[in-house]
């Protein structure tokens, strides 16, 4: 991911918009909880917790029905 679409994806993030990602690396998919410097805080579906640096990341399009937001 470029740096422009990082800082969007971590404004829509902050504004509690739902941000997906998915790292080809690990070929993990999350919703985004934070971002902080050039990290990514993400939460895969599976509930686990992850740190990854925004260039590794590809973003996703996920609607509601898809991937409810879990409080």
């Amino acid at each position: 991911m470029d740096r422009k679409r990082y800082d969007y994806l971590r404004v829509q993030s902050e504004q509690g918009r739902d941000v997906f990602v998915r790292n080809p690396e690990t070929d993990e998919e999350g919703i985004v909880e934070s971002c902080a410097d050039d990290k990514v805080y993400v939460r895969t579906a599976e509930g686990a917790k992850r740190s990854w640096d925004y260039r590794q990341l590809d973003e996703l399009t996920r609607d509601k029905k898809e991937w409810p937001r879990i409080q």
